[in-house]
C-alpha cells in the first residue's frame, strides 16, 4: 500500500509541469521523503534501503534522456522520487510504462501536423533523416525548425503520472 503514496505527488507534479513547465524541488524533496518515511514505518531498515535503490534506479533511468536534452532536470527527480516509494523493480517498471506512454504522446504531437495545417510538419525532416540513413549507413539529425510541432515541449510528467498509476494499478490484487 505504500505504493498509493505515490499517486498523490504525480497528480499535482504533473498539474504543475503543465502550468509552469517546471516540477518543484520542494515537491519532489517532500515526495521523496514520504516515501523513506512510509518504507522505514512499514519496512525498518530493510524499507529505506528499498527506498534508497530505488530512487538510485529512478534516477539513473530519466538521467541519461536528462543529459541528451530529451527531457527535463525535473522529470528525472521526480522519477527519483517516485522510486522511494515503489522501490528498485516497481520504478523500473513504471519508468518504462512512462516512456512508452510519452512515445504516444509525442506520436500524437506527431500526427497532429497532419491535421493541423497551420504548423509545419515534422514529416519531411525525418523523412530525410530517414534516407541519409539507409544511403550512407550514418545516422543524421535534424533539429526541428522553429515553429514545427515537434520542436514544441510537452510536460513528460503527465506521463510519468499515467505510466505510474498505471503500474500501481497493475499491482493491486484486486485487479
Amino acid at each position: 500500500m505504500i505504493e498509493l503514496g505515490a499517486i498523490p505527488l504525480v497528480i499535482i507534479a504533473a498539474s504543475k509541469d503543465v502550468r509552469s513547465c517546471r516540477i518543484p524541488n520542494p515537491l519532489i524533496l517532500a515526495g521523496a521523503a514520504v516515501g523513506f518515511l512510509l518504507h522505514g514505518w512499514a519496512a525498518g531498515a530493510g524499507g529505506v534501503l528499498a527506498a534508497i535503490y530505488g530512487l538510485v534506479v529512478g534516477l539513473a533511468i530519466l538521467l541519461p534522456g536528462y543529459l541528451m536534452g530529451f527531457t527535463g532536470a525535473g522529470d528525472a527527480k521526480l522519477m527519483a522520487a517516485i522510486g522511494t516509494f515503489l522501490g528498485p523493480l516497481g520504478v523500473l517498471q513504471a519508468a518504462l510504462i512512462s516512456i512508452v506512454v510519452g512515445g504516444l504522446i509525442a506520436m500524437g504531437f506527431a500526427l497532429s501536423a497532419l491535421i493541423d495545417r497551420q504548423s509545419l510538419s515534422p514529416w519531411g525532416r525525418y523523412s530525410l533523416m530517414m534516407r541519409t540513413l539507409v544511403v550512407t549507413g550514418r545516422p543524421l539529425y535534424i533539429p526541428p525548425a522553429e515553429g514545427e510541432v515537434m520542436g514544441k515541449k510537452f510536460p513528460f510528467a503527465v506521463s510519468i503520472a499515467l505510466g505510474t498509476t498505471a503500474w500501481i494499478v497493475w499491482q493491486w490484487p484486486l485487479v
